[in-house]
């Protein structure tokens, strides 16, 4: 009998490119996968020139030539696989621009931050195939075309969402690419989990325009990253939300150091979260020096207290935080009042604690 043509190569767009999306599609570009890029103008003229360059140590360690395209409307298709990268409060005006390229069948990618972004696109659209997605390896994007990674380790996790979309195909294409790759069956365990790490050194950060070394250094700014934490968790639990280790990042092991006394936690931790992040400012805080009129943290604090609400939980930590980043996007004043300010945010969050 003669042998089956093999099937042709998937084809992968990643909408809203910066770090994630050029970073996860360089590196499937370079295992031999047809990607494309749709971003912003100035990345897209970098990758179009010369590539994406990857950073490590100072170092350029590869260069993947891939196409990059501005808009929906000039990337071309179609496309297997859609991943979208952007901002959380960005999903819904992403689908609509996205809706020329997908087709019956065409998986969506959710590689976004924190919670509420799948429930969001499987209410827009209940028939388009969906899985959830999650690098946990740290990136920025320095400067258009060019990708710095802070470590080397993690790796990506994904999950159906839909319970038709089978991940294995995409996690083997994720290994061959150079991952460590891993699935999931419960696509909430893995994107809470995320959200635990996400929380890190994310919102007292950006609030008091301080580095996250700083935050876990000073034991009280520590107490409260510690309170916002279990917060979460104790959300999660209530929602029967499992914590499960991911690529990189050993989930279970930081809920069980969080449970200790502040002081031993904050020695234990400090030397490797702050070694995690080094000198790399966290998303909440590009937010604000951007000068968005939104952030990330309704889909991470904000989260957390939604989800609190609903189930009659106090989340009096990551309630303040949210409530304070939520009015430094309307004020930009407001920011100013909590720059440099550590102080100031102290005495906030002890009268929540009191609550």
């Amino acid at each position: 009998m003669p042998e089956r043509p093999s099937p042709p190569p998937a084809r992968y767009l990643f909408f809203g490119a910066g770090a994630v999306g050029s970073f996860l599609g360089a590196r499937l570009a370079q295992a031999g996968s047809e990607v494309t890029l749709v971003g912003r103008q100035p990345h897209v003229e970098a990758v179009t020139r010369d590539g994406v360059r990857m950073v490590v140590a100072g170092k350029v360690s590869s260069q993947s030539v891939l196409a990059a395209r501005p808009s929906i409307a000039e990337a071309g298709g179609p496309f297997d696989y859609v991943f979208l990268t952007v901002k959380g409060y960005d999903t819904i005006d992403a689908l609509e621009q996205l809706q020329p390229v997908l087709q019956p069948g065409t998986i969506i990618g959710s590689f976004q931050n924190g919670v509420g972004n799948e429930e969001a696109i499987v209410a827009a659209l209940p028939d388009q195939p969906l899985l959830a997605g999650s690098l946990t390896v740290p990136v920025s994007l320095d400067e258009p075309g060019t990708i710095k990674l802070h470590s080397r380790r993690g790796g990506v996790a994904l999950a159906p969402v839909s319970p038709e979309v089978n991940v294995g195909p995409l996690v083997r294409k994720l290994d061959a690419a150079g991952f460590k790759a891993r699935r999931y069956p419960d696509f909430r365990a893995m994107k809470w989990s995320k959200l635990l790490f996400n929380l890190l050194g994310n919102a007292q950060s950006a609030i008091l325009d301080l580095p996250p070394t700083h935050i876990f250094a000073d034991t009280e700014l520590f107490r409260y990253e510690r309170a916002a934490f279990r917060e979460a968790v104790m959300v999660m639990d209530r929602m029967r939300i499992s914590v499960v280790p991911l690529p990189g990042l050993p989930t279970p092991l930081l809920r069980w150091v969080m449970n200790l006394p502040t002081v031993l936690a904050q020695m234990l931790l400090e030397p490797r979260l702050g070694g995690a992040r080094g000198s790399k400012m966290p998303s909440l805080w590009w937010d604000l020096s951007r000068g968005k009129s939104n952030t990330e943290a309704a889909f991470l604090n904000g989260a957390v207290v939604d989800a609190g609400r609903r189930y009659d939980l106090p989340t009096p930590i990551n309630a303040v935080l949210w409530a304070i980043l939520e009015k430094c996007t309307k004020l930009p004043a407001e920011w100013e009042r909590y720059r440099h300010q550590p102080d100031r945010l102290k005495a906030l969050l002890r009268t929540a604690v009191r609550l």
